[in-house]
Formats: C-alpha cells, structure tokens, sequence
C-alpha cells in the first residue's frame, strides 16, 4: 500500500507539471490569437516603421540640412597665401598674406589681415614695413545686395523650407494613413463577412443532419433532404470566396505591417479582426461640419505647402529685384606698421579717413539689364502660377470635406436602416422555423427567409464598412490625420 500511495503522489506530481508546462506553450499562442488589431494600433504601427513613414521622416532632416548650408554663407573665412620666386640664385620675392573675413548680415564685410614683403626686386607698390603691415578694413555693398543678397535669400529660404518640407512630410503621412485606412476596414469587412457566412454554415450543417433524420424516420420528403443538401452546399461556396477575400485582404494589410527594423511583420502576428458595430456611425452636427471645414482651411498641409511656397518665392522675388539695382561696393582697409597703428586726431576732420589706409570703390551696371528685368519676371509668373495652385487646391479641399460629410450622414440613415433591416429579416426567419416545427412551413421558405436574412447581414457590414472608411476620408480631407 505504500508503494501504491508513493506511485499515485509521482503519477499525480506528473501530470500537474505536464499540464503546467503544457498551458506555458499553449496560453501565449491562445493569447495571440485572440489578439485584436484594432484601428488605433494598426495606424500608430503604421506611422512608426511603414517606409514610406519613415522617409517622409527625412523631409525635416533636408530641411535641416538645408538650414545648415545656407548659414554657412555667414562663416568666417580664414585665408593664407603665399607666393616667392627664386632665379640664377636671387630671391626675387616672399609674400605672405594671412587674413580672416567676417560677413555680416547687412551686406558689410569685415576684414583682418597681415601681410609681410621682402626680396631684392619687390614691385613699389608692394612694398611693406620691414615687420610685416597689419590691416583692417571692410567691404560695404551699398547698390545691389544692400537690402537683400544670395546669402541672406537663401538663409530666409531655409527657413521657409523647415515648414514647407514639415507640410510636404505631413501630406504624406496623411494620403498614406488613408490608404492604409481602407485597406484595413476592408481586411475588418472581410474577417466580419467570413464570421457570418461560417455561421450560417454551421447552421445548414445542423439542419441537414436534422432533416436527414426525420426522413429516415419517414416524417420529411426526400425532396427535403435534397434542398437542404443543396443550400448547405451554396453555404460551403460562400466560405470558400469569404476565405479568399480575407485572405487577399490580410496580404494587402501586411503591405503596411512593418516591425522597427523595417523588416515586413508576418501574417500571424497581425492579430484578429474587431466585430464591425454601429458604434459612432452618426450623422454630423452642422457646428461640426463648419469646424472642420475651418480646421481644413487651416491646417491642412498641402494648402500649408503652397503658403509656404509663396512665402519663398516672394523672398525669391526681392532678390530678382534688387539685382536690377547697379553694383556699387566701397572698400576701406587702415594700414599698419607692423601691429602699430597711426593715433587719429579726429581734429584734423575728414584727414583722419586718408592718413594710412587704402580704400576704393568699384561701380557697374549693364545698360540693358535685360538678364535681371527677366528673372523677376519669371519669379512673377512662378507667384502667380503657385497663387492659382493654392486656391484650386483651397477649393478642392473645401469640396472634399463637403463630399466626405454628406457622405457620412448618407451611410449613417443606410446604417439605421439595414440595421433595423436585420432585425426584422431575422424575426421572419425565426418566425418561419417556428412555423416548421408545426409543420406549417417549408424548406424551401426557410432557406428564402435565411437568405434574405443573410444578404441584409452582409450589406450591413459592407455599410459599416463603408461609414469608416468615409471616416477616414474625412480626416485626410480635414489634415487632421
């Protein structure tokens, strides 16, 4: 007897650990498969890792690029030169020029150099203190460049161009969520339409094994059995096409599943479908008609882009225009000797701008101008040609949030409807086969009223199906995505 206790305690410890280790395997599967894929994770998956998010992620890193570029017109430039000549033995020359340019925004230059000279047959005009000659000095553009020049143009540029490329990113964010949108409430259609006609399958199943026994029992027709055969046949070919369609919908679905190194997620990691419902399928309130529309005119970011075209093009504009004005640019550069420096006596008056120092000033202007005369025309045009694109677009989004509102209130009154639709067609149905029992009714009726009932079932999803993804067209005609 204890022996036999001892076996039973191992046998029992045994299978409490098989079953413990069993449920370790099986429970995660379960709960996998169980998972539920709703909208608000599928769309948050999709802007985290789908490709076409992340390089629409890419359009801020041009754009900061681009920033970067254009400041670098206002660097400080730092210089060296160096030139000698030696022949039959005679060191002609050594220059030696170092010199370090600061461009400030005004179009004024400032320059810091010093220059060192020596050499048996120097130039005149080149000669230098025998401890080199420092100079300071500046260059001031007071024509062409004076309000505006290329590297202010294409600083303001640049930062036009961080909100320009963040509207162009967000454009497309929002036609891909919309994409992604109907491909998904047509993978959610198809799992709900796969639901229904397994049902009504398993329903044939049943009534053909009920019938099938009554007429052995000699209580129905043979004529029964056939029909019933027959519909539970029909049954089996729409869960075959239903099968199909979810499984062209899952495929088209997985084109937007995506894991973060960027690698395609696989088809059972997707997660179940939700159970399509009449939740929030109502009309819209005209207050929120109209802000909506205002939040379109807004924010949506292809009329954001247009804007700030405009916006750079009209800085792309002022520069054309102000290279019509003639070049005039003044240089001014105080001489050193060595380090050392001339004191100024400003009582000597307008002296104290001509003692040591080197200046000029250069002046040009094509009499014509027909070069510049054309580039601001052509800025012109391409202002006007954007001005027409931005109040299409305008329109066409205005239009579009119209269309997709008028196209939600008509689905949710068609929601209503069918929904009450299905109700009935299944007190019909339920009412026939109470009349069978009684034998009152027919095969025949009953398969007419469960088809009836089935087809409203169906069109109800599709309708469902339909109101979000008019949804979905609300929101990317809004650029609210």
């Amino acid at each position: 007897m204890p022996n036999k206790n001892l076996f039973l305690n191992i046998y029992k410890t045994f299978i409490s650990f098989f079953l413990f280790a069993l449920s370790l395997i099986c429970i995660p599967q379960l709960c996998a498969q169980e998972r539920v894929l709703d909208w608000n994770t599928f769309r948050q998956q999709v802007l985290s890792n789908h490709p076409l998010a992340q390089q629409a992620d890419l359009y801020r890193n041009e754009a900061t690029a681009g920033l970067l570029k254009a400041k670098g017109g206002f660097d400080p430039k730092l210089g060296y030169n160096y030139e000698s000549k030696n022949f039959n033995g005679d060191p002609y020359f050594d220059y030696n020029e170092a010199e370090l340019k600061l461009p400030t925004w005004f179009g004024l230059e400032l320059k810091g150099a010093y220059n060192t000279a020596r050499g048996k047959y120097l130039n005149s005009e080149s000669r230098l203190p025998a401890n080199g000659q420092a100079v300071f000095g500046l260059n001031w553009t007071l024509g062409q460049g004076l309000l505006i020049d290329e590297r202010r143009a294409n600083l303001r540029i640049a930062r036009i161009g961080l909100q320009l490329n963040e509207a162009e990113r967000n454009a497309q964010l929002n036609a891909l969520l919309l994409d992604a949108a109907k491909v998904y409430w047509s993978w959610v259609l198809a799992a709900n339409q796969l639901k229904v006609y397994e049902s009504a399958l398993s329903q044939a199943q049943i009534r053909v094994e009920g019938i099938r026994e009554s007429f052995i029992q000699g209580d129905k027709p043979a004529i029964d059995t056939i029909e019933t055969v027959a519909q539970y046949q029909n049954r089996r070919l729409d869960v075959y096409f239903a099968q199909l369609e979810l499984q062209n919908a899952t495929l088209a679905l997985q084109n937007y599943m995506w894991d973060p190194n960027q690698q395609p997620l696989a088809l059972q990691t997707l997660g179940t479908a939700p159970i399509l419902g009449p939740e929030n399928a109502y009309k819209l309130p005209e207050m929120r008609r109209d802000s909506l529309l205002q939040v379109a005119l807004r924010l949506h970011p292809d009329l954001l882009y247009y804007e700030n075209k405009l916006q750079s093009l009209n800085v792309e504009r002022q520069w054309k225009n102000e290279k019509r004005k003639p070049v005039f640019d003044l240089n001014y550069n105080i001489l050193g000797n060595g380090w050392q420096f001339s004191q100024v006596n400003f009582g000597e008056g307008p002296r104290v701008l001509s003692n040591d120092v080197k200046f000029g000033v250069q002046f040009s202007y094509p009499l014509l101008n027909r070069k510049a005369r054309g580039d601001l025309q052509l800025a012109d045009i391409k202002i006007a040609q954007t001005q027409l694109g931005l109040q299409q677009k305008r329109l066409n989004i205005e239009n579009k949030v119209k269309q997709y509102a008028n196209e939600i209130d008509n689905l949710a009154d068609q929601v209503v409807l069918f929904r009450d639709f299905v109700g009935a067609y299944r007190a019909l149905l339920d009412g026939e086969l109470e009349r069978f029992r009684f034998g009152e009714s027919s095969i025949f009726l009953i398969n007419s009223r469960e088809q009836r009932w089935l087809d409203t079932q169906v069109k109800y999803l599709k309708l469902l199906s339909e109101f979000k993804k008019a949804e979905a067209g609300l929101v990317w005609a809004t650029g609210a995505f």
